[in-house]
């Protein structure tokens, strides 16, 4: 059985525990964010009789109503492909999943054409993937015919996206493909997409800085510092065959814009194992030297921070910075977790004590600015239940003046850069859409 191999990456990072390098950023501004509408359509492959697999038309967005202050709208399209066998029509031999961002600019329409024409190109790169997997698929399933053995499980492959960035300035979009073709796991890989919102032009490492040569030297130096810190050094191939410009700086497309700054993927095999899954660098926007000012960010304070990464901020407004740490303390094998949380040396990982965290891999954790009118600066922890995914969610802590941590509360989810929290009239943690209204 011919079998296609497939990079993976596991949704997001995996950080190790153990606190280091201290980073020190100023609160920004609040600033709008856009709103997402939805559409669904499912469309199916079927066999003809020429064997070509044919593909129905998605339908249309919606018409451009309810515009965020940047007057962007994004509708999601969606379509369920279906791989039958030639020789059995009623058996399965691979599903798909597609979802992909249709994007609408009120000022630039022209520019909106381009991003989606470029979109389109990446969802088409899918398609003729997985139609080309389908064939991998029936050879997989007439072995299993022929030796009677059962062992056939119809393959399965997913492309979604998330909108990481989008304003009047640039769109920055992470595309994931998951790929299950038998065997111990799936396969997944995931890349991102950056346009400028006023032209539609794809944007590039290269074209980020009028001096690409020196902010390309500023990644590189970020970028290393990172790597050597003790929160990747469970994460990072002991002797590495590939240097972080070859595998980040030199790949066009593992990296994105968020509103904390810019943000590297690695996924597995790249400077990791398997078992490290998906880690990301990430560079605040205060560290970009030389990044240009279009593509600058100015909205409401939020800084992702991935476990045993430490930072200076001014949490609770006494014009003193502390130093905060969230990490997550294991073994090499990843077998067993605890989170550990401190502020200026102090542990305050008893504040997890009553909370039922279950699975602490989802990647960062993040200090944001929930309430500009007031002084303080929250922690937001994520912990993921697999078995009740209403118990997913995103916990709140404060750094009082009194130096101790306040539980604020959750709100459902893991926390990404695209999350709006807010506070209601009541004091309550409440989540809300992009154009800030209550979800």
């Amino acid at each position: 059985m011919r079998k296609r191999q497939f990079i993976s990456i596991l949704t997001l990072a995996l950080f190790l525990s153990g606190c280091s390098a201290q980073e020190t950023s100023s609160v920004q501004d609040t600033e709008g964010f856009i709103k997402k509408e939805s559409t669904e359509t499912a469309i199916e492959h079927t066999e003809e009789k020429d064997d070509e697999k044919n593909t129905s038309n998605l339908s249309e967005p919606s018409d451009f109503k309810n515009t965020d202050v940047f007057g962007i709208q994004i509708t999601e399209m969606t379509e369920q492909p279906v791989y039958h066998a030639k020789k059995a029509p009623t058996d399965v031999v691979l599903e798909a999943s597609i979802s992909y961002p249709r994007i609408a600019i009120a000022e630039h329409p022209a520019a909106a054409d381009k991003i989606n024409s470029a979109i389109e190109k990446e969802v088409e790169t899918f398609r003729k993937f997985e139609a080309e997997n389908a064939g991998y698929a029936e050879e997989a399933y007439l072995s299993s015919i022929e030796t009677k053995d059962g062992s056939f499980q119809a393959y399965t492959a997913d492309f979604s996206y998330q909108v990481k960035r989008c304003d009047d300035k640039l769109i920055s979009i992470v595309f994931t493909q998951n790929d299950f073709s038998g065997g111990a796991h799936a396969n997944t890989w995931s890349y991102g997409a950056a346009f400028d919102a006023s032209s539609g032009e794809r944007l590039y490492l290269e074209s980020l800085s009028k001096d690409s040569t020196a902010f390309l030297q500023t990644l590189s130096e970020s970028l290393n510092a990172q790597a050597a810190l003790p929160a990747y050094q469970n994460y990072l191939f002991d002797d590495n065959p590939a240097s972080i410009e070859e595998s980040l700086l030199g790949n066009s497309v593992c990296w994105y814009f968020d509103r904390s700054g810019l943000s590297f993927i690695c996924n597995p095999y790249v400077l990791g194992s398997y078992a490290a899954g998906t880690f990301e660098f990430n560079i605040p926007y205060e560290s970009l030297n030389g990044l240009k000012k279009e593509y600058a960010y100015s909205g409401s304070f939020i800084r992702k921070l991935f476990p045993g990464i430490s930072a200076s901020y001014d949490l609770n407004g006494d014009s003193v910075t502390e130093d905060v740490c969230y990490a997550i303390s294991t073994d090499e094998s990843f077998s067993y977790a605890t989170p550990v949380l401190t502020v200026n040396g102090k542990d305050f990982s008893s504040q997890f004590d009553k909370l039922y965290m279950t699975y602490l891999w989802t990647g960062a954790y993040y200090l944001m600015d929930i309430d500009p009118e007031d002084h303080y600066i929250e922690i937001a922890i994520s912990n993921q239940n697999s078995e009740n995914p209403a118990g997913t969610c995103t916990h709140f802590f404060r750094y009082d003046s009194s130096s101790h941590i306040v539980y604020l509360g959750n709100v459902p989810g893991i926390m990404n850069e695209d999350m709006q929290v807010r506070y209601n009239a009541n004091g309550n943690l409440i989540l809300c859409n992009r154009s800030g209204e209550p979800m």
